[in-house]
């Protein structure tokens, strides 16, 4: 095989800022660790491939969740946004304690390598914001889910799914609307829906798919309650978007 070039772990990149040694990197849609301390501008080599504890967010994770880098912060985050999709969290060790990423005060979160963006983080291409409410965790009023993804600024929302898995219950006759905290309405994603409609494993079309609109600004995906509170309810739905060039 005459064109076998390597084994492809380690790449050699110009260092797009400057990088610590075990550090993150992100080139366009290339993603490694920092094998040594580089300033910006410098060949630099990654590892594209293996098992690395990252410094990350707030975010919570439980094993085999997706991982994405933030490259704004330059951190390892749950959330989707225009973030890369870099990995999958490994938490379970041979030893029977957990490795870190499970909780919050959890500095670094330990991240299997994919070795290649997933399809999430494709620069101009189709993106996907998740949300998740759950009655026991978030309440019965409006609020912003605690497992809720940001939109970006400049975003084109035209299309995804909602899926109530626990059916939506309340006293009265509660209407649920889903949102963002800022760019948009808090009704672009899903317009009033009665609770009849929330039944357990229902499949909404969500009112984005015929009518698109563009995020003014970033916002998480908020859900909006009218005539309630809910009582109970579990619903989970993910948004298709792009992000357009800034106007």
């Amino acid at each position: 095989m005459q064109n076998y070039v390597h084994r492809g772990e380690t790449l050699t990149v110009t260092a797009p800022y400057a990088l610590l040694s075990g550090g993150g990197c992100r080139v366009g849609n290339l993603f490694g660790i920092s094998v040594n301390t580089q300033n910006s501008g410098d060949s630099s080599e990654i590892r594209v491939l293996g098992v690395f504890d990252l410094v990350k967010d707030g975010s919570t994770f439980s094993e085999g969740d997706p991982v994405y880098w933030d490259d704004t912060n330059k951190v390892a985050t749950s959330t989707v946004g225009a973030n890369l999709l870099i990995g999958a969290a490994g938490l379970i060790q041979a030893s029977g304690t957990n490795a870190p990423g499970g909780n919050t005060s959890d500095p670094t979160v330990r991240v299997r390598l994919f070795g290649a963006p997933g399809f999430s983080g494709q620069a101009n291409g189709l993106k996907v914001a998740h949300f998740l409410y759950n009655f026991a965790v978030d309440g019965g009023a409006s609020c912003t889910p605690a497992n809720s993804d940001t939109i970006p600024a400049n975003a084109v929302v035209f299309g995804g799914a909602v899926n109530p898995t626990t059916a939506v219950t309340a006293a009265g006759a509660a209407t649920v609307a889903i949102g963002t905290s800022a760019g948009s309405a808090g009704n672009s994603i899903l317009t009033a829906t009665g609770k009849a409609s929330l039944s357990a494993d229902a499949i909404l079309v969500p009112t984005c798919v015929a009518t698109p609109f563009k995020m003014s600004a970033a916002g998480q995906i908020t859900i909006t309650v009218a005539t309630g509170p809910l009582t109970a309810g579990v619903i989970e739905g993910w948004v298709l978007y792009a992000v357009a060039n800034a106007a």
